[in-house]
């Protein structure tokens, strides 16, 4: 045992706190709270703790140092542990792991607040989310700029003169000429977030009262505008494709089998269907580091399974209710919940199997846990890209991939373009258990010469010769063909085709980039910035030259540019 921490604990006070246990590099592998620290501390240091608990004998074994953190209250502690675990994600200490980042609704801090997408929570404001499907995330945006007319610009409004093209689109307010005042603003603002929060009910019963009233006042045109968003409403209902009551607003957790899986439910609407890598985790880990230390709004109400009393009172304070469901549809819905994380152990179970199969058939030294595809995409040497695509345990791991502009060659050469990228990445980057190429032989005499260069010898390399179904190696083994339908097969086309679409994709930017950049050259008084700026907001040459002045202005901010814009377009269609 170690004597330096020994003495520590004997030191600690009987009250509440958080304690760190520290490796000899002071680095933390343990983060805990504890009521009274003393007794929680020493507690790992005893026999009859480690005959129960195994995991409390490594952290005691492992330790080297002890800090702690006085705190005033059980709350504190809880917090303050969160934190403290989601920030230094300590060895021993269980934290959710999920690779793909979610996107956020986000309402900033300015004076007048405006509306966004993002999938980072680096800004001042308020994130309402994570949200599933960014497609869904759209519909949402573009149903409370409809009904709420919340800007989605972030101008200096100090900056603008008139009002942009979603003013006219009956889409926002236009905060920035004053159309709309502070308190009418601060109004819609208000109800955007009831609505965001859950009290979609109160919304569409405002919109039909207001559709109602416009009926019978004979404005038939500005009601079939409240009808055509009432429609919005239901198109957003259809897409999320559960079904719940409309006073429902609650989050609903299930863990198992090293998994979480929580749905998002308000106003009846599904707004989020996650599912997270959570090893060894409990409830109470979940709801600790998801809400607290992440900062995710916490819900009306939680609907979980296996909380224990003083659980339900370490929490209660934050949550109107949470615990065991407390009628047929929220037990249907935390039945749901469970049918996620058994569907995603199906799926870990085949890409396991898969992988088993491809350690031994294709005669790999290690266990291919971490599988990295390389493709190469350029027209006639032109615009030559490099994709990698990263698959962590048989799964996608986006958050990994790159890309890579090979601005090295004069003519086309694949060959040279893939020793090229396979320097540039693993000059940075550490070897997978599996590197995996497009192509056959050539392709691979081209990565033997690019780690060859770099003094790298150990590596494990396989190349797809897709005309054949057929495996290639670098060493004298036979090709390894199979059939189609094996697993095996499917897993490496699967990942060659992700590689091959990442690739694809970012060739098609850049050469339509390009193409389009190369067309508007031609304006006048347009800097590149500005010629960005228009291809990102009208997509094409076209829609510029067909975009309205009121819709250029939105995007140009002045009106000389606007001008020029608008007389080259006449001259364009002239032509």
């Amino acid at each position: 045992m170690n004597e330096k921490i020994l003495n520590k604990a004997s030191q600690l006070p009987e009250e509440p706190g958080v304690y760190i246990f520290k490796d000899q590099k002071g680095v933390a592998v343990y983060v805990g709270k504890a009521k009274k620290l003393k007794r929680r501390v020493l507690s790992y240091f005893r026999e009859s703790t480690w005959a129960k608990n195994e995991k409390a004998r490594r952290i005691a074994e492992e330790a080297e140092d002890l800090d702690f953190i006085m705190v005033t209250s059980e709350r504190e502690a809880l917090l303050l542990e969160a934190n403290l675990i989601f920030s230094g994600k300590p060895k021993y200490n269980v934290f959710l792991k999920d690779s793909r980042t979610y996107p956020y609704i986000y309402i900033s801090s300015d004076p007048y607040p405006y509306l966004g997408i993002t999938r980072t929570k680096e800004l001042e404001g308020s994130y309402f989310g994570p949200y599933t499907s960014a497609g869904l995330v759209r519909k949402l945006l573009e149903f409370l700029q409809k009904v709420f007319r919340i800007r989605t610009c972030s101008y200096d409004l100090n900056r603008v003169k008139k009002p942009c093209f979603l003013y006219h689109l009956k889409m926002c307010s236009a905060p920035c000429v004053e159309k709309v005042t502070p308190e009418e603003y601060r109004g819609q603002l208000s109800a955007l977030i009831d609505f965001l929060e859950g009290d979609t009910l109160k919304v569409r019963e405002a919109l039909l009262k207001r559709m109602t009233v416009l009926s019978e006042a004979m404005q038939f045109e500005r009601a079939a505008e409240i009808r055509d968003i009432l429609s919005s409403m239901d198109d957003l209902y259809a897409f999320q494709g559960v079904e719940a009551s409309l006073d429902l607003k609650a989050d609903i957790l299930a863990v198992s089998t090293g998994l979480a899986a929580l749905l998002q439910v308000r106003g009846g609407m599904l707004l989020g269907k996650l599912v997270f890598d959570f090893p060894d985790g409990t409830p109470v880990d979940f709801i600790t580091q998801f809400y607290y230390a992440k900062g995710n709004r916490i819900p009306k109400a939680l609907i979980v399974t296996g909380l224990k009393k003083k659980d339900i009172k370490q929490f209660k304070r934050d949550f109107n209710y949470i615990g065991d469901p407390r009628d047929e549809q929220e037990e249907r819905l935390l039945s749901i919940a469970f049918k996620n994380i058994d569907e995603e152990q199906k799926i870990r179970m085949n890409a396991a199997h898969s992988l088993r199969q491809a350690h031994q058939i294709l005669g790999l030294k290690r266990f291919p846990s971490r599988i990295e595809g390389i493709d190469i995409s350029h027209t006639q040497g032109l615009y030559t890209v490099a994709s990698v695509v990263v698959f962590d345990n048989g799964k996608p791991n986006k958050s990994e991939y790159r890309r890579y502009r090979i601005s090295e060659l004069d003519e086309p050469n694949d060959f040279e373009a893939m020793a090229t990228v396979v320097k540039r990445r693993y000059t940075k980057h550490p070897l997978p258990d599996l590197l995996l190429i497009d192509g056959g032989e050539p392709q691979l005499r081209a990565v033997e010469k690019a780690f060859s260069e770099m003094g790298i010898d150990e590596y494990e390399v396989v190349g797809l010769a897709k005309e054949f179904n057929e495996l290639v190696f670098l060493d004298n083994r036979d090709r390894v063909k199979l059939k189609e339908e094996h697993p095996v097969l499917r897993m490496i086309i699967s990942i060659d085709n992700e590689a091959h679409r990442f690739a694809v994709n970012y060739h098609r930017v850049l050469r339509e980039r390009r193409f389009q950049t190369s067309k508007i050259d031609d304006i006048p008084g347009i800097g590149p910035k500005r010629k960005k700026a228009l291809l990102k907001a009208f997509g094409s040459v076209k829609g510029i030259a067909e975009a309205s002045e009121a819709d250029l202005y939105g995007v140009l901010r002045n009106s000389r540019a606007v001008e020029m814009v608008v007389k080259w377009a006449n001259e364009k269609s002239g032509d």
